[in-house]
């Protein structure tokens, strides 16, 4: 009777592929999502929001108790920084009917990847809450200006350049050879 080898290491072949390519294909973008609080969010339903301030666009983010209109929380987020906001729902330690959801956040620069959410508080349940953004007036700066550089001295007097060289062949001499110089 005759065995079918051909077929076996063929399938083989395409399940070891699959196995060592589905990763390494993935590995980009899912990665990125998992380990970044990015504007927009994190493309999966983990109710986390990042906002970015910068000097044209400063962000003031506001949670309100949308039954009553009552602002809960505001923060103006600085120039240079960004807020990462997360809900969770039912988590609440007094199990209050009014307020049973927990609202993380943090405040930190910008060129940060991700930061561990510290900050918490009580929060309506997401059909009775409204988040909203709204941008200050501006352009606002960073309060950290750096230093103004210190110019040199116009005074002073200049060093004569360096004779410059192509290739080991003079550039300002009379004798030198015009066109393309290639490598020997």
């Amino acid at each position: 009777m005759r065995t079918h080898r051909p077929m076996r290491a063929i399938t083989q072949t395409l399940v070891m592929t699959v196995a060592i390519s589905a990763p390494l294909l993935m590995s980009g973008c899912f990665i990125k999502q998992l380990v970044t609080n990015s504007p927009g969010g994190q493309m999966r339903t983990t109710d986390t929001y990042t906002y970015v301030s910068s000097p044209f666009e400063p962000l003031s983010v506001t949670l309100y108790d949308n039954r009553d209109k009552e602002p809960l929380w505001t923060v103006d987020v600085p120039v240079g920084q960004k807020v990462t906001i997360r809900f969770l729902r039912n988590k609440s330690k007094d199990n209050s009917a009014r307020r049973p959801d927990i609202m993380q956040w943090e405040i930190y620069p910008a060129k940060n990847r991700r930061r561990t959410l510290s900050n918490t508080m009580a929060v309506p349940p997401a059909d009775s809450r409204l988040l909203k953004v709204a941008l200050r007036d501006g352009p606002e700066y960073p309060v950290d200006i750096e230093e103004i550089p210190e110019f040199p001295d116009p005074k002073k007097q200049w060093d004569p350049v360096k004779e410059r060289k192509f290739r080991g062949v003079s550039t300002s001499d009379a004798n030198a050879r015009s066109g393309s110089y290639y490598a020997d």
